[in-house]
């Protein structure tokens, strides 16, 4: 309980709020400066009466349970969270006590999350994020809340509840709460390029390419970071079917979309295209290659296909074998008596993958290619 006329942090104004009331008026939280009582918008907007009551309780309980291991204990702390992975930059803790020293269970330090009526945030990621950087954190309600004070016993037992609803860094990794199967298990994500010409698009992005994530980033260069989901990123809202031609699966073509909503579920059309080698500039109607069937098969390999770009001299030789596959582009069509060693070899090749716009058709700075009219 916060005893009257303790002082307490505002959320809004952060000025000095003091807790009073008796029998014969409620208990509330009032600014003691009438410039900040005037001008704060208070819990008018943003937060409920609820939800600031329930936060402004947290900070008094961690307060005392925390006393002598507190280096700071306050409301609304914006936490940087930037190299957790999730592509978020701050966290907005509604109650936090960080602790001088390292504790051996809550780590830096605990945060305490109330949901109420409209304040809900993205639990798993959220408590990832908190995570990732050293803090434990309970969310509660404001039904786990008292009228005038929160038992310190809510937050310990909802630590010791094996379903509960506290996560601490002793006991929790942080990467299991992030909702990608790549970084769940390496804690990286799968970054694939999504070429920009294809989605007439401003510039090249990327994407993570591991179920069910969709998280997505662009280079800036001037800032010298990763900017993630940045809003100039448009999602693209293209029919599967004008890849058919242009990408090369082992799929057959009728269950070509199928396949790939399959695979990627979310972002399907982004997924499809982002590290595609063969998906390359062309001067056809759509701007990049549609491929032919397979035309031949080398050395009795069937996974190895030689395919013809249906508008422009290239040919791509997949190899299909092994645990990959290797793409070699052509800059006319390779001589079928060669063996793939030979091709490899072959100084016809061409793996200049962005040629130059407007260029590459009259003459390709790595193959020669020249415009046959």
């Amino acid at each position: 309980m916060v005893p009257n006329q303790a002082p307490v942090q505002c959320l809004k104004c952060g000025d000095t709020l003091y807790a009073r009331g008796g029998k014969k008026r409620a208990r509330h939280f009032y600014h003691v400066n009438e410039t900040a009582s005037n001008s704060c918008s208070g819990m008018s907007t943003g937060e409920s009466p609820t939800h600031a009551r329930c936060v402004a309780l947290a900070v008094a309980t961690l307060q005392e349970t925390f006393d002598d291991q507190a280096e700071r204990c306050a409301a609304e702390v914006d936490i940087d969270v930037s190299d957790s992975g999730s592509g978020n930059r701050i966290r907005r803790a509604d109650a936090l006590v960080e602790f001088a020293e390292e504790n051996p269970f809550f780590g830096n330090g605990l945060v305490v999350e109330v949901q109420h009526q409209h304040h809900h945030k993205d639990v798993r990621t959220t408590t990832h994020d908190y995570l990732s950087v050293g803090y434990s954190v309970v969310w509660l309600s404001s039904t786990d809340f008292g009228e005038h004070e929160l038992n310190y016993s809510v937050i310990s037992d909802a630590f010791a509840a094996r379903d509960g609803s506290g996560y601490s860094v002793r006991n929790n990794v942080a990467r299991y709460f992030l909702d990608c199967e790549s970084y769940n298990h390496a804690g990286e994500h799968n970054w694939g390029v999504v070429p920009s010409y294809v989605l007439t698009c401003e510039n090249d992005y990327e994407i993570c390419t591991s179920r069910p994530c969709t998280l997505r980033r662009r280079y800036d260069e001037e800032a010298g970071e990763y900017i993630y989901d940045p809003d100039e990123i448009t999602i693209p809202d293209l029919p599967l079917k004008v890849l058919r031609n242009t990408l090369i699966t082992r799929s057959s073509r009728d269950y070509f979309e199928e396949s790939l909503k399959q695979r990627y579920v979310d972002g399907v059309l982004e997924k499809a295209l982002a590290d595609r080698p063969e998906i390359a500039p062309c001067p056809g109607p759509k701007g990049f290659h549609e491929w032919q069937s397979s035309e031949s098969v080398y050395d009795g390999y069937t996974r190895v296909e030689l395919h013809a770009c249906q508008h422009c001299p290239v040919h791509l030789l997949t190899d299909f074998r092994g645990y990959g596959r290797t793409d070699l582009f052509f800059s006319e069509h390779p001589d079928p008596d060669w063996d793939l060693l030979t091709l490899e070899a072959d100084p016809r090749q061409c793996e200049h993958r962005s040629h130059a716009e407007g260029l590459w058709y009259e003459s390709c700075p790595d193959c020669g290619v020249t415009n046959p009219q």
